[in-house]
C-alpha cells in the first residue's frame, strides 16, 4: 500500500499538492496534473483532468509531486481509499487490479477492430486479431502484463490512418555532413514524417551560412558547412517538404552569452530594475520588441533568409516578449519602452502597481501590439514573394493557450489568425494527457478556424510512455486538427518511429 498526503476537499488544486473531489459537477483543474477516478474502491478512469466528479465515488487529482505518485501507485482497477482518519489518501496495484485493466484493454481493442471495419479503414486486420487472440489466451492463463504488452501491439495495428495530412516535425540540426543529413531525412520519411521545419538559428547563433553576422555568429562546427543548404537540397530530392524554423526574438542565453547585448544593449528586454530578463523562461535573453529598429532587424534576417535558401515555408517561433513573472519581472521597463507607452496612452508603466488594473492590461497590450506589427510587416514580405510567382508559406508557433499568450507573452495570435496573416497555426499543445491535448487543440479548431491548426505535442520530448505518441494524435484528429507536429526530432527514438509507421502514420 502507498500513500500520500491529502491536501484538501473539494479546493483548488496547488502546486504539488493531492486534492480528493466529491463533490460538484467536474474537478475543474487545469490541464497541468493528473487525475483518477473511483467507485466502490477501484479507478474506474485514469489519466486527463478536470473529470466529472462520479456519483457516489471521487475523483483523486494530483500536481507536480502529486501527480507523479498517480502515476506511479495507480491504474485502470487499482485499489484507492481515503484515510480521513489519518489525512492521506491510500493506493495499492494488485493482483485483481491487474485483472480489472487487463479486462478494460481487451475490450478497448475489440471496439478498435469494429471501429476500423465500419469506417472501412485499412489496416491489417489479421495482424490485430491475432494480437487479440493471443491476449485472450493469456489472459485466461493470468498473464496480464502479457495482455497488456499484446493490447498495446494491437492497439498500434487498429490505428486509423489519413492519407495526406501535414505530418510535421521541428529539428534542431547536428548533423555535419550531406550523409548524415540524408540519415536524418530518410529516418524521418520512412517513420511517415513529410514536413521537416529546420532551426536557422537558436541561442543567437546561426546555422545558415548565408545569414550570419557580427549580431549573429555562426554556431559552433558550422563554419564551413552550410547545414541549412544541405537540408534543403535533400529533402526536396526526397519529397520532404522543408520550412525554416526562425527565432524571432529570442538571441541568446544567460550561459552562452549574446553578442546582440554586447553590441546593443539598449535593444535588449529589461525588467523593472534595469536588468536583463534573462530569469523569466528558461534563461533566455530576448529583444524588446517595442522598438522599431528590432523589428526592422528582425524582418532584415526573414528577407536575408528567404533570398538565400529555397524553402517551401517559413515559421515564426519566439514571437513574443519573454514570459512575465509579475511586475518586477516583466520586460518593457528600459527608458525607451516607458517614455513611448507615457506618449500613447498617458501612463506612468513605474506607477503601476496592480497586474489586475486596468492601467497593466494596457501596458500588455501595447506591448502585443508592437509585437503584431512585427507580424504584419511580415505577412507583406511574404506577399511580395507570392507576387513575384514564389509561395512560401507562412506560419507560427504559438502558446497554445490564447489567453494565456497574451497575458503572459504579449503574444496575441488570436488577431494575426483572425487577420487572416497565416496560412497555419503550430500551437505548442505540449500537455501530457492524450485528452487534455484534445480539449486544448479543440477549443482552438472551434474559436480560430480561419487559420488550418497543425497541433504541436511533445510526447516524445516529454518522455511519455511510447503509445502516447498515437493516442495524441488521435485525439488531435478528432479535435479537428489538419496535422500534427512533433517537438522534436532528437528526441524520437527508434521505437516510437516504428510504432507512428505501423500505425498513425501508416498511409502516406
Amino acid at each position: 500500500m502507498k500513500t500520500f498526503p491529502i491536501a484538501k476537499f473539494n479546493g483548488a488544486r496547488g502546486a504539488d499538492e493531492l486534492v480528493i473531489y466529491n463533490v460538484g459537477e467536474t474537478t475543474g483543474t487545469n490541464s497541468y496534473g493528473l487525475e483518477a477516478c473511483v467507485v466502490n474502491g477501484r479507478v474506474i478512469r485514469y489519466g486527463n483532468n478536470n473529470n466529472a466528479v462520479p456519483e457516489g465515488g471521487f475523483v483523486v487529482s494530483g500536481h507536480g509531486k502529486a501527480a507523479r505518485f498517480i502515476a506511479d501507485a495507480l491504474c485502470l482497477g487499482a485499489k484507492a481509499e481515503i484515510d480521513k482518519e489519518n489525512g492521506v489518501f491510500n493506493a495499492e496495484i494488485d493482483s485483481r487490479a491487474l485483472e480489472i485493466a487487463a479486462e478494460m484493454q481487451l475490450e478497448l481493442i475489440e471496439g478498435r477492430i469494429a471501429e476500423r471495419i465500419a469506417e472501412g479503414s485499412s489496416f491489417d486486420k489479421e495482424k490485430a486479431q491475432a494480437l487479440l487472440n493471443d491476449a485472450n489466451a493469456a489472459m485466461k492463463n493470468g498473464e496480464f502484463e502479457q495482455v497488456k504488452a499484446l493490447c498495446e501491439e494491437a492497439y498500434y495495428h487498429t490505428a486509423a490512418s489519413r492519407a495526406g495530412e501535414v505530418r510535421a516535425v521541428w529539428h534542431r540540426p547536428h548533423e555535419k555532413s550531406d550523409a548524415e543529413v540524408e540519415k536524418t531525412v530518410l529516418m524521418l520519411k520512412d517513420a511517415g514524417f513529410n514536413l521537416i521545419l529546420v532551426e536557422t538559428n537558436y541561442e543567437g547563433k546561426a546555422n545558415a551560412l548565408k545569414c550570419v553576422h557580427d549580431f549573429l555568429p555562426v554556431k559552433e562546427g558550422y563554419e564551413n558547412f552550410d547545414v541549412i543548404d544541405s537540408f534543403i537540397r535533400i529533402c526536396k530530392k526526397n519529397g520532404v517538404k522543408i520550412h525554416a524554423w526562425f527565432e524571432d526574438f529570442f538571441f541568446g542565453t544567460k550561459d552562452t552569452g549574446c553578442k546582440m547585448a554586447e553590441l546593443h544593449p539598449e535593444w535588449m528586454a529589461r525588467r523593472k530594475d534595469g536588468g536583463l530578463l534573462h530569469d523569466a523562461f528558461d534563461d533566455f535573453y530576448f529583444l524588446n520588441p517595442a522598438y522599431k529598429e528590432v523589428r526592422e532587424l528582425v524582418l532584415s534576417l526573414v528577407k536575408e533568409l528567404i533570398d538565400n535558401y529555397d524553402f517551401d515555408g517559413f515559421q515564426l517561433d519566439y514571437i513574443r516578449y519573454p514570459v512575465s513573472h509579475g511586475i518586477d519581472r516583466t520586460a518593457g521597463f528600459d527608458d525607451y519602452t516607458k517614455a513611448e507607452f507615457l506618449k500613447d496612452t498617458g501612463i506612468d508603466v513605474d506607477a503601476i502597481e496592480d497586474n489586475k488594473s486596468a492601467e497593466w492590461r494596457k501596458f500588455i497590450e501595447w506591448r502585443a501590439a508592437k509585437v503584431t506589427e512585427y507580424v504584419e510587416s511580415v505577412r507583406k514580405l511574404i506577399l511580395e514573394y507570392r507576387a513575384n510567382g514564389r509561395y512560401i508559406e507562412l506560419s507560427t508557433a504559438v502558446f497554445g493557450d490564447p489567453n494565456e499568450a497574451i497575458n503572459l507573452k504579449c503574444q496575441d495570435w488570436r488577431y494575426w489568425v483572425k487577420q487572416g496573416w497565416l496560412d497555419a497555426i503550430y500551437p505548442m499543445a505540449y500537455l501530457n494527457d492524450a485528452e487534455d491535448v484534445g480539449r486544448e487543440v479543440g477549443y482552438m479548431v472551434k474559436n480560430y478556424g480561419e487559420a488550418p491548426n497543425i497541433s504541436g505535442i511533445s510526447p516524445m520530448y516529454s518522455k511519455l510512455p511510447v503509445i502516447e505518441s498515437t493516442k495524441q494524435v488521435e485525439e488531435c484528429r478528432k479535435a479537428g486538427a489538419v496535422g500534427v507536429a512533433f517537438f522534436c526530432a532528437g528526441s524520437c527514438t527508434d521505437i516510437q518511429l516504428e510504432k507512428l509507421k505501423i500505425g498513425v502514420f501508416r498511409d502516406r
